[in-house]
């Protein structure tokens, strides 16, 4: 493969990659490289603590927070949620930018949220999960406001996480007893 010149890297993004990509993507149907699956397997540890091992073979250590019975050793999940919103939105952001030929001198992306736990313990009836997701984005680029503000829009319905959190997904639970 020859080494990109660079004129075709915006941002740490090979641009003639990215189009070669949708193009493999466009031309490919619903195959593999369109609509990749992607799995993670949480095994449980000890208390609240799990190892996860997810699609590319990373590992994700999960726990809670002491104050909530856990040791602190690992990330929780809803900080591996608001995580992947933002991480999302910032591979929508960076990419489309990128393409956009837009130099990003900083991209910072604040999500935050609350959590009902009065209905997660059984306080309360209630949806135990969060109850609004803010996200601030930080940015500073060689741009005009209105171009990357129009461009950061237009690209936030093209972030698949966000988008999976913002309308009814199905999650199919199947449980499997194993004998002893």
């Amino acid at each position: 493969m020859a080494v990109p010149d660079t004129q075709t890297i915006v941002n740490g993004i090979n641009i003639e990659q990215s189009f070669a990509i949708q193009n493999q993507i466009r031309e490919g149907g619903n195959g593999e490289l369109a609509k990749p699956r992607y799995q993670a397997t949480v095994v449980w540890d000890s208390g609240y603590h799990t190892t996860s091992n997810v699609t590319d073979g990373q590992i994700i250590v999960g726990d809670e927070p002491a104050h909530y019975g856990g040791e602190s050793m690992g990330i929780t999940p809803q900080d591996l949620l608001l995580t992947a919103v933002g991480h999302c939105l910032t591979a929508s952001y960076i990419g489309g930018l990128s393409a956009a030929r837009i130099n990003v001198e900083s991209l910072r992306v604040h999500v935050s949220g609350r959590v009902n736990f009065r209905a997660a313990f059984a306080i309360e009836s209630g949806n135990p999960g969060f109850e609004d997701i803010n996200v601030v984005v930080e940015i500073q680029t060689d741009a005009p406001q209105e171009k990357v503000t129009a461009l950061l829009e237009k690209l936030r319905h093209t972030a698949p996480i966000p988008d999976t959190i913002m309308r009814p997904v199905p999650v199919n639970i199947e449980i499997h007893q194993q004998p002893k």
